[in-house]
């Protein structure tokens, strides 16, 4: 399969990028607003807009939404590369590993979705983190095999991820606001 990079590519993966997170937050959004509270929404957080959620299982079902759309985007994907041999969806898979691993490590510092249902759930910060991401890696390491692509197109998709993440981050936080 041919592993090369192309200017193509390289907007594929930030339309990938921009995408996951704007899905991923809007899957919170959307679910908070179905348990009928107020909420805002930015590319990189969904919140309430006021107060607090009502029941703790409503903060546990808001925060899963998030990492269900996310795992159920890397399945998809999963498939629809193993179906049509096709390197263009290869990003929307390997953000979908890539961010689920970041909130891990973020994690260390402040608890993000899989680790504050993995606490709610009595199984402590990691369980559910590391599942999501062994899972994900899976797919992803199932894929690079399967389609040939090799620890340098990996990494280049690594790099232009974090460029595009810094991206989100930045124009979330300074942009956008």
């Amino acid at each position: 399969m041919n592993s090369s990079i192309n200017i193509k590519y390289i907007l594929i993966t930030a339309v990938a990028v921009v995408s996951s997170f704007f899905f991923h937050e809007f899957a919170h959004f959307i679910t908070g607003k179905l348990l009928g509270y107020e909420m805002g929404m930015t590319l990189n957080s969904a919140f309430l807009l006021e107060g607090e959620y009502q029941y703790g299982w409503h903060q546990q079902l808001v925060s899963a939404a998030g990492p269900i759309f996310t795992i159920t985007q890397a399945f998809i994907i999963f498939y629809i590369i193993r179906k049509t041999d096709n390197k263009y969806w290869y990003p929307f898979l390997f953000f979908a590993f890539y961010s689920r691993v970041l909130a891990m490590i973020i994690s260390i510092f402040n608890p993000n979705d899989e680790a504050r249902i993995s606490a709610w759930l009595g199984l402590g910060y990691w369980i559910l983190p590391l599942l999501v991401g062994f899972t994900l890696f899976t797919l992803l390491l199932k894929t690079s095999k399967e389609q040939k692509y090799n620890l340098k197109f990996n990494l280049i998709n690594y790099f232009l991820s974090s460029v595009f993440i810094a991206g989100v981050v930045f124009s979330d936080q300074y942009i956008l606001k």
